[in-house]
């Protein structure tokens, strides 16, 4: 299995790659999902020093609709549902939700990449997801 988990991350890093601005680095990637009332949607999430992009993809990861860059600014509220661990748990956790709020739109997300999960993601998406988690964290407490 983790061939191809693999092979996904180096779709995902080509997709993503492309989407790059000049000077701009990949810190990590990780395919999540956001899950509405009655649907749900897939996404490709790059994390950049300066921003997350995030682009609905298809079934065979490749992009469906436009690119969404959202910036530290951007962020409104997120929270970390880790069944009460704080992030340290969540990072090892099966389940949870990360949620992620801007001015107009809330992102209800659920990625794999931790504790028994991660048997079959591997590391890129253990490595995206947590990446992806300290963007958040510095984008709420960029003191901190």
């Amino acid at each position: 299995m983790d061939g191809n988990w693999e092979k996904l991350d180096s779709q995902l890093r080509a997709l993503l790659g492309g989407m790059l601005e000049p000077g701009e680095e990949l810190l990590g990637c990780l395919t999540a999902t956001a899950r509405k009332t009655f649907s749900a949607t897939p996404y490709a999430i790059g994390v950049t020093p300066a921003r997350l992009i995030m682009v609905p993809v298809d079934r065979r990861f490749a992009a469906k609709g436009p690119v969404i860059s959202i910036r530290p600014g951007d962020i409104q509220k997120t929270s970390v549902d880790g069944f009460g661990g704080g992030l340290a748990h969540f990072l090892t956790a099966d389940l949870g939700d990360i949620r992620l709020d801007t001015a107009d739109q809330t992102y209800k997300l659920m990625a794999l990449g931790g504790g028994m999960d991660q048997l079959i993601t591997g590391t890129a998406q253990r490595d995206g997801k947590q990446a992806f988690l300290e963007f958040l964290h510095r984008a709420r407490h960029p003191t901190g």
